[in-house]
């Protein structure tokens, strides 16, 4: 006779898609001959038949972890206890067991917290936020846990390493990526960056170097995480993004780290800055505040409106496209068109551009940065919520990929019985209506970040004339060959143009600009050339201009920002050709450029409750004396500017134009 717990899994089973009935009808079947009749309570059976049909790694774990998983059955109903982890990994890193003990000791708190993540993300108790938050937590425990072990067993054999004051110094992880930024996805590697502060050799009877003190020290704490052993592993170390790579030392002290980021450091390596996170126990506030404030931050974050960075974007997105049609990687839901990297490499651009002048939209966390960049920050709302959307269906997606068999894949399976794993653990009816969403998500990303990181190129209709244009720039073309081409191409003032364009090009301020710049004035140039040929006035137009284009040169990432901008480069010709005035003020505060990227830089509505909002925002909270007064300069030069922008292009009475002046004095003033 039928038992009521075999009805009560028979049911179960009765639930499920019939391609995975049998799976789980034989999990069932290997739990019975491994562990008898024990089961849990009836509550538990129907999500359990779930749980282990969606992911075989979480059926092998759960035959294996039996007992515990039955004894802890009701505490899968709360999200993971980080205070308990923290407490268990402080047991074992600071108890007296071998290095072999606490290697199984490692494997099996991770497979407990990985059965508890699963099951509570496979029953919907959990949202997305909550289960990259315990994966991360998880690993910033045992790292830290992994390093105070590989501390204790350095110290009894070398002594420690101390700074000139006679202060221990530990070594200090950085997690990057997915890790830095509290969005660890289920069998995601875990990307460390191991330095230290400085110090002499250890104590030790028998001393080392501080480099190679540490170095063993990150070794032990690769080793005690990374090596598959009878009970798995705990993650997988990837230490690439340390200086120079692979061919660099495991660990480097600040200094070099700092010599690093400023002789070699790249573009792609400021994006990978953007979420490195001390993990871990936090050395001395003076510490932390030397390698965030003095090294990491100066590195990511420039102090100025940094539109260059979508030029190495783009080279990074290109070099990412050739190998993803290389690889095949069309299916690939990270590297692919429209995938999650695309998301986190629009939201990273624009915390790089902006970044340096607002503080507000720095931050490791993508979830929480996103809200932030919209409006002048670079998104538009509706933006903001597809992408938002897009996040967090493709995250969900890629944990439960890789939570099938724990591996580190982001492929859509091609596996008729992956795929409808897949559609119970994402609840869906069939594999078709997942694909569908997967495909509408995916083209919204893709069409937003060629909107955000390919905006500004060449209109297509003028590629001809323009590459002409460029052809000229870069050869340096004598002032005839520049008048030969500027009146077949039927422009005005040709002569004048030419003898600008060629002066300009022999100025020793552009002969002199670096690789970067150069690159960038060879964006720039041709576009003016073909901004101005529609102007009434296109000589006095271009030489205001390129008054403003030779003390930005140094600077060169306001070039930058206009190549990106086509609209701020065309209102900026405007209203150059139209007033000296604006012309020399932008000359003269260049970071007025940015007021030009505003759409309603013309519009005539300025009032003292409009100035008030405005500085109140500017200001923030906690800014100190001297940065509001800085801020308040800001404030005055952007007001006066668009007062006077309203002003030349008629949108604004003389009499109101007085009344904008005097409200802006005096709301000024109040303030000051």
């Amino acid at each position: 006779m039928e038992s009521a717990a075999h009805k009560s899994i028979n049911a179960a089973i009765a639930t499920l898609p019939s391609l995975l009935q049998p799976i789980a009808v034989h999990w069932f079947e290997r739990l019975r001959d491994s562990h008898g009749e024990r089961i849990p309570p009836d509550q538990f059976i129907a999500p359990l038949a779930r749980f282990v049909t969606c992911s075989e790694f979480a059926g092998n774990i759960a035959l294996r972890e039996w007992h515990w998983l039955v004894e802890h059955v009701d505490e899968l109903r709360a999200p993971p206890d980080r205070r308990a982890l923290n407490e268990f990994a402080a047991d074992f890193a600071n108890g007296s067991g071998s290095v072999d003990e606490v290697k199984r000791q490692f494997r099996n708190c991770r497979n407990r917290y990985m059965l508890h993540v699963l099951w509570r993300e496979v029953a919907g108790l959990a949202d997305l936020n909550e289960t990259l938050e315990s994966l991360s937590a998880l690993a910033d425990e045992l790292v830290d846990a992994a390093s105070v072990f590989a501390h204790r067993q350095m110290t009894e054999r070398f002594g420690v390493v101390r700074d000139t004051s006679g202060d221990a110094v530990s070594i200090i992880t950085l997690g990057m990526g997915k890790l830095g930024g509290v969005e660890l996805n289920f069998s995601s590697d875990i990307d460390l960056i191991f330095l230290y502060p400085g110090g002499s050799d250890s104590d030790g009877v028998r001393c080392l170097s501080a480099q190679e003190y540490f170095t063993r020290v990150s070794q032990q704490i690769v080793a005690l995480l990374d090596e598959h052993t009878a009970g798995g592993f705990v993650f997988r170390v990837d230490t690439r993004l340390r200086p120079f790579g692979d061919s660099g030392p495991p660990v480097a002290s600040f200094a070099a780290l700092e010599s690093y980021l400023l002789q070699h450091g790249r573009g792609w390596e400021r994006y990978a800055y953007v979420k490195a996170r001390i993990i871990g126990s936090l050395p001395s506030p003076v510490i932390v505040q030397d390698l965030y404030d003095n090294l990491i931050f100066p590195f990511v974050y420039r102090g100025y409106l940094d539109f260059g960075i979508f030029e190495s974007l783009r080279e990074m997105h290109n070099l990412i496209a050739m190998e993803v049609k290389r690889r095949e990687l069309a299916a690939n839901i990270k590297l692919g068109p429209g995938g999650i990297r695309e998301i986190e490499f629009i939201v990273q651009s624009l915390q790089l551009v902006r970044g340096g002048s607002d503080p507000e939209v720095q931050g490791r966390e993508l979830q929480s940065v996103l809200p932030r960049l919209v409006g002048r920050r670079g998104l538009r709302a509706e933006a903001a919520i597809e992408l938002q959307a897009a996040y967090e269906f493709l995250r969900r997606l890629e944990n439960f990929i890789q939570g099938i068999r724990d591996q580190q894949t982001h492929e859509l399976p091609a596996d008729a019985t992956d795929q409808a794993r897949l559609c119970l653990a994402m609840n869906y009816a069939d594999w078709d209506a997942l694909l569908a969403d997967v495909s509408g998500h995916r083209d919204n990303v893709a069409r937003l970040f060629d909107e955000i990181a390919f905006r500004g190129q060449a209109d297509s209709t003028n590629f001809d004339l323009g590459d002409g244009f460029r052809n000229l720039w870069v050869e340096g073309a004598a002032v005839e060959q520049w008048v030969k081409y500027l009146r077949l191409a039927e422009f005005s003032e040709a002569e004048e143009i030419a003898d600008q364009l060629v002066a300009f090009s022999n100025a020793s301020t552009t002969r002199k600009i670096d690789t970067s710049a150069r690159q960038r004035l060879r964006v720039f140039m041709p576009e003016l050339v073909l901004l101005i040929k529609n102007s009434d006035r296109p000589a006095r137009a271009l030489q205001r201009t390129l008054a403003i284009v030779e003390k930005i040169l140094r600077r060169s990432a306001y070039v930058a920002l206009l190549n990106e901008n086509q609209q701020a480069l065309s209102r900026l010709v405007s209203l150059c050709e139209r007033s000296a005035y604006i012309a020399e003020q932008i000359a003269r505060y260049p970071v007025l450029l940015d007021e030009l990227l505003e759409p309603r830089i013309h519009a005539a509505m300025f009032s003292r409750g409009e100035f008030h909002n405005e500085l109140r925002q500017r200001l923030g909270q906690d800014a100190d004396s001297e940065t509001q007064i800085e801020q308040l300069g800001q404030f005055q030069r952007a007001n006066m500017f668009h007062i006077a922008v309203a002003d030349f292009s008629g949108n604004l009475p003389i009499m109101k134009v007085s009344d904008a002046l005097t409200e802006l004095a005096e709301v000024v003033l109040e303030h000051a």
